[in-house]
């Protein structure tokens, strides 16, 4: 596995990756319809998130950001994985797809959960997983339908089956598909993908390429076919309805009308008749005919197995010039849509014409922009200056020149579709919109010119023209903005023609003393009467100097009338410094200038790098037992280099000259081949400049143990590295759960020369939920603590217990089993269920089931009993004790766990074992109170730990078996540790998250904190930092307010979560009686009258019908506060109340939003409800500590009363107010 790490994919995510830029206002030009991604939610969550994500293994992962950007991730199950994030985009690979993954047969983006949250394929979102299957390179056609998968359709030109997986059935799917570094044979598979997202990306314009010129003079792109593949087009449109000779949907359950609006402003710009403005809007070729292919849903996104469906249909009706307004993510070029349009261009002598994004930064041009055969398009505005929003090149890995040209694309004023409101809207029939979007039609309507004009010219040739006549800015580099922005009468006749329009050298490598000179050849043709003389020179202007690699010859040239003359180009690496160099081949005649581009990305010397690892066990480091496997991070360029160990135990990688960290992670396996040990091992400080050879040897690794004040086991590690080096940043670890707790070993590490390096652990210690000490025949032991099988019935309380021999377990073995503790043998996972079942049925108090093989194993049943797993040892033995006599379990059960340790260390170095003695690290201890408040029994939480200057945090995940209140004691060797929590009611994904706001704690600090209380409500909470700008607090900002309110926060205000899925909520800001603004949801920025005023802010919230909660089922707030114009930002006086129920009283404390100000002095009512709010009787509040808190005792509920309402409002002495009304607040005992 080889990727490119660099903060573009963070950038990416804001940004627009290909297609307009919708010209209204900010928010509208970063939404999904034209971004780089999706919009992460129409429901946004200020502060920490966390989205849920199955994997194509089966796998749930949960993505946790924060609100500084800390992300952390997890397994929701017990399955070891990698972890890694690399300068921004954190990918979670599970064990078993880590060899594949590393081998290059799975597509990165499958686990890198950044991105996959970005293109919307989180659970809440999707409940599917779109593939692309690719056949290995020894076949041609497509994979065969899978078990499990369903197929989408078939995709020829890339030898690729689209397909569809349920999330609830991946599982399935992986299994039938994987071996463990290939894919099984009979399924033709080579390669998955993800099929990702693609999303959709003229009056002066026209002028400005020169269009109106080329109509004088007759050409128009008459009878040349056009296929526009985007969001379809407004079928009635009269720019459009006499334009369109064929249509397809590639969009399942959407017609070809364009209910979006950006492929009807697309489609206008290429052959827009422009009836609606008189002929002033028409398009760049009126004349040609159009194919409109609808590969981007009315969101303005599709899968890309749709954009290549449509590429093949476009194809198939004759199409000379294709234009994809349309876009990815930044590629090499070697994805499936990119591949798709070199094949298809080369098979059908079309001009694909692409869009190359709106990132608008380096090296961020888009697939299938990325294709090396596209002509690929920039933006520029009305005066040819590089607009800011259009992707620069050159392409990401090789350096080819990309884009290749620009076009106008700022403000482009064409038709708009019917009930759209896309853009500045100009009219019923015309909008104005920004982007590469519109930049791309230009040229595929002057291609189409071209066409016209000569017939007989091919894709290439009809590229190579407008790229080579195009006229650069002197304000933009080559590898920013290509060879220029199109010049239509230039290109029409030029009297020079190329053979290409860019000369492709790719990734220059060389291994051995010296580089050999590379060369290519270009071809000039005359197309003129007279002879033409040609002086060919390099130009550049970059970051790096191309003149200094790149030489011609002849360096003149006569080419005689209608002749063809050839040069040599010669890239010759000697004395070049590893960059990414981009120019242009000029050749001049008599003053007109014709150009190709020149980009190559020179990686210098490559160097052979031989990496060994040993196990424990001395034999080769596997993947028998685990992913052991090396990693090479390039400190300067943020490369990383990670591939699994061979059976050998060793990998040879080839490298450029540079600064490496060379890590490796080495598993160790038990009798069944289970991980059950890890070692890190490597030199996180390495210069290599020539061949080298590593071995390392876990043998030589030192022990890390923790102690812990009082028992425990361990229910889950996280080891990983970190280095930093200038700006570049690599976390790269692995997560386990309890197998590995006795074997985590790290080697010896130094103090590193420059930058920063250490290793990062994190333990999650607790008490045993279940202690069985053994008594029989003379002899006593304490088993090890079971592996719990059942998931929700667990044995509670202190009890003597007789063991029976149940043998394997049937109805009649287990006769004698009443009121004992049945003891049974594994016979196979089909045999499980009805083994538990003849335990229960028999009135066995707890079931006990060993496996005769040796090694970890785990199954699993629920059916009323507690069921627990033992090891073949401890089977042996218990069976070896039974056959003596009697044999007696005292059971010690708890419902769940009342203390745990959590740990969080990263030293710099390592000399010698790493022993962590908790209870001498003073750690903080939290008390924490899980509540009953909910129809289920088993919740999650997890605990992130952030250590200072990583981004990376690492995360513990448990299942609580509430209620339950359990002290943990946070302890780390760090300065700046900050701790976050997180709980999800149900193990099984079934409602949304609450959050404690993040915050370190002192040595020996204790703190208390409540989770899943029964009165929640609106309100806002200490705001986590980064919050501000989106409303978190409340605040105006000059003439708007931006809100974001939490929609359930705890009475106390120290945890807080947002609505849930099925939630109804809405929010309303008016003024004097006047609606200024409303949502359906509790985030929203309203504009407001520049004067000061009072204000009006209601929010309803309403639980789903299938809510956890039994309690704060529905609530009504409503805020009135003043407010006037100031400069900047300014947190309004938002007037809230604290809640506190306990022991039959009462108590609340009214206040401000944090970092709001007012006079206080708070008049404060309380009335309670036992009917679901028919009558309310008035609470008498008295005073009742600092700070106007005020409280009064609960009255007494009535016969049959099953919920409290409360209804409170608290008024300051200038007029700022709350009412808020929570109903089922609590339930009466």
């Amino acid at each position: 596995m080889t990727t490119r790490s660099s903060r573009l994919a963070k950038s990416l995510l804001a940004a627009v990756v290909a297609g307009s830029l919708l010209a209204t206002t900010p928010a509208q030009a970063t939404g999904h319809t034209a971004g780089g991604s999706p919009a992460a939610t129409d429901r946004p969550t200020p502060g920490t998130s966390t989205h849920r994500i199955t994997l194509v293994t089966g796998d749930v992962a949960e993505l946790t950001t924060s609100a500084n950007g800390q992300v952390s991730a997890r397994l929701t199950t017990d399955e070891p994985y990698y972890f890694g994030n690399f300068d921004g985009d954190l990918t979670l690979v599970p064990a078993n797809a880590y060899p594949l993954l590393t081998e290059g047969r799975l597509d990165r983006r499958l686990f890198n959960l950044t991105d996959l949250v970005a293109q919307g394929y989180d659970d809440a979102r999707s409940d599917r997983l779109p593939l692309l299957l690719t056949a290995p390179a020894t076949l041609r056609s497509a994979p065969p339908a899978q078990q499990a998968a369903t197929v989408r359709r078939t995709l020829p030109s890339v030898g690729s089956t689209a397909v569809s997986v349920q999330k609830a059935d991946a599982k399935t799917f992986w299994d039938n598909v994987s071996g463990p570094t290939t894919f099984k044979a009979g399924t033709q598979v080579g390669k998955i993908w993800l099929d990702g997202r693609t999303h959709a990306t003229l009056d002066r314009s026209t002028k400005q390429i020169g269009a109106p010129t080329a109509w004088r003079n007759g050409y128009d792109g008459n009878g040349v076919k056009v296929a526009v593949l985007d969001t379809g087009y407004d079928t009635k449109h009269p720019d459009l309805a006499k334009q369109v000779v064929a249509s397809e949907s590639f969009i399942p359950d959407q017609a070809v009308q364009d209910l979006h609006g950006h492929g009807t402003h697309t489609a206008s710009i290429v052959a827009g008749l422009g009836t609606a403005s008189d002929g002033r809007r028409k398009g760049v070729a009126p004349g040609a005919d159009l194919l409109v292919g609808k590969v981007l849903d009315n969101s303005g996104s599709g899968y890309d197995s749709e954009a290549i469906a449509g590429m093949e249909w476009a194809v198939q009706q004759g199409a000379k010039v294709i234009s994809m307004s349309l876009g990815g993510v930044p590629t090499d070029g070697s994805d499936p849509m990119s591949q798709a349009v070199d094949r298809l261009s080369k098979e059908s002598g079309a001009l694909f014409v692409i869009a190359a994004g709106n990132a608008g930064l380096e090296e961020s041009v888009a697939s299938p922009g990325a294709a090396s055969e596209a002509l690929t398009v920039g933006a520029v505005d009305r005066d040819d200056k590089l607009a800011y929003f259009s992707s620069r090149g050159p392409r990401l890995g090789d350096g080819a020149l990309k884009p290749e040209v620009t076009a106008p694309g700022v403000e482009i004023a064409a038709a708009r579709a019917y009930g759209t409101e896309a853009g500045h809207v100009l009219g019923e029939y015309y909008t104005a919109m920004s982007g590469t979007s519109m930049a791309t039609p230009h040229v595929a309507g002057a291609a189409a010119i071209l066409s016209q004009r000569h017939p007989d010219w091919t894709g290439p040739q009809l590229k190579a023209a407008l790229a080579a006549t195009a006229v650069p800015s002197a304000a933009a580099r080559a590898d920013q903005q290509g060879l220029g922005r199109i010049d239509i009468p230039k290109a029409l006749d030029p009297k020079i023609l190329p053979d290409t329009a860019n000369l492709y050298f790719g990734d220059v490598s060389w291994t051995g003393a010296a580089p050999k000179p590379v060369t290519r050849q270009v071809a000039y043709r005359n197309t003129t009467s007279r002879p033409v003389t040609l002086d060919l020179t390099v130009d550049a202007r970059s970051p790096a100097n191309i003149r200094a690699a790149i030489t011609v010859s002849p360096a003149r040239m006569t080419i005689p009338a209608g002749g063809t003359a050839s040069a040599t180009v010669t890239l010759d690496l000697l004395g070049t410094k590893p960059a990414k160099y981009s120019g242009a081949l000029t050749a001049r005649s008599s003053g007109t200038s014709y150009r190709i581009g020149i980009g190559f990305a020179a990686g210098g010397r490559m160097h052979e790098v031989t990496v060994k690892g040993i196990g424990r066990d001395g034999q080769p480091a596997t993947t028998r037992t685990g992913a052991s496997g090396v990693q090479l991070w390039n400190q300067d360029t943020g490369d990383v280099r990670a591939i699994a160990f061979d059976q050998t135990g060793t990998r040879v990688l080839e490298v450029p000259t540079g600064r490496y960290s060379v890590m490796a992670y080495a598993m160790g396996g038990d009798e069944a081949d289970w991980t059950n040990s890890v070692t890190l091992m490597g030199d996180p400080d390495e210069w290599i400049d020539r061949d080298r050879a590593f071995t390392f040897d876990a043998r030589g690794a030192n022990k890390v143990t923790v102690k812990t004040p009082l028992r425990t086991d361990a229910q889950s590690i996280g080891i990983a590295w970190h280095r930093k080096v200038g700006n570049r940043d690599a976390v790269s670890g692995w997560g386990y759960d309890e197998r590995v707790a006795d074997g985590v070993y790290v080697q010896d590490f130094g103090k590193v020369a420059n930058g920063t390096f250490q290793v990062v652990q994190r333990w999650d210690l607790a008490q045993p939920k279940l202690t069985v000490d053994v008594s029989g025949s003379g002899e006593s032991f304490q088993l090890p603590t079971p592996r719990e099988a059942s998931f929700r019935t667990v044995f509670v309380g202190h009890e003597n217990l007789p063991v029976v021999d149940g043998r394997d377990g049937t109805p009649e073995q287990l006769a004698g089993a009443k009121d004992k503790i049945a003891l049974v043998r594994y016979v196979s996972f089909d045999d499980v269920e009805a083994q538990v079942k003849a335990a229960k049925d028999a009135g066995a108090r707890a079931l006990f089931m060993y496996n005769e093989q040796p090694g970890f194993w785990s199954t699993g049943s629920e059916q009323g009993i507690p069921f627990y797993l033992l090891r073949a040892d401890q089977g042996k033995q218990l069976l070896a004790l039974l056959a003596k006599g009697p044999v007696t379990f005292q059971l010690d059960g708890l419902l769940d766990s009342t203390y745990r340790y959590d740990l969080a260390v990263g030293p710099s170095t390592v000399k010698g074992p790493l022993t962590y003695d908790v209870g001498t690290m003073r750690p903080a201890a939290v008390t924490t109170d899980y509540l009953r408040n909910d129809a289920w029994f088993l919740h999650r939480d997890a605990r992130i730990a952030y250590l200072p200057g990583i981004s990376t945090g690492l995360s513990a995940r448990r299942l609580v078996t509430g209620p339950v209140t359990r002290t943990d004691y946070l302890a780390t060797d760090l300065k700046g540790v900050t701790w976050e929590e997180l709980t999800a009611a149900g193990e099984w994904n079934e409602s949304g998250f609450e959050y404690s706001t993040a915050r370190g704690y002192r040595p020996n600090e204790k703190v208390t904190r409540r989770w899943w209380e029964p009165l929640m409500r609106p309100a806002i909470p200490d705001n986590p930092v980064g919050t501000e700008a989106d409303g978190l607090p409340v605040a105006r900002f000059e003439n708007a307010i931006r809100i974001a309110i939490p929609q359930y926060v705890s009475g106390d205000g120290d945890t807080y979560g947002w609505g849930d899925r099925g939630d109804v909520t809405n929010l309303e800001l008016s003024s004097n009686g006047v609606k200024l603004g409303s949502k359906n949801w509790s985030v929203a920025q309203f504009p407001v009258p520049a004067t000061a005023a009072w204000y009006d802010l209601k929010l309803d919230q309403q639980r789903g019908p299938n809510s956890w909660a039994a309690t704060s089922t529905a609530t009504h707030t409503e805020w009135r506060f003043h407010s006037r114009p100031s400069r900047g930002r300014t947190v309004l006086p938002l007037v809230q109340v604290d809640y506190q129920v306990a022991d039959g009283r009462l108590q609340l404390k009214p206040g401000y939003q944090p970092g709001a100000r007012g006079p206080g002095l708070f008049r404060t009512t309380a009335d309670i409800s036992y009917d679901d709010g028919t009558t309310w009787q008035r609470l008498p509040l008295r005073p009742h500590g600092p700070g106007g808190t005020v409280g009064a005792l609960i009255p007494g509920a009535p016969d049959g009363a099953q919920y409290a309402n409360l209804r409170v409002t608290a008024t300051d002495l200038a007029g700022n107010r709350i009412s808020q009304t929570i109903e089922r607040a609590w339930a009466v005992r």
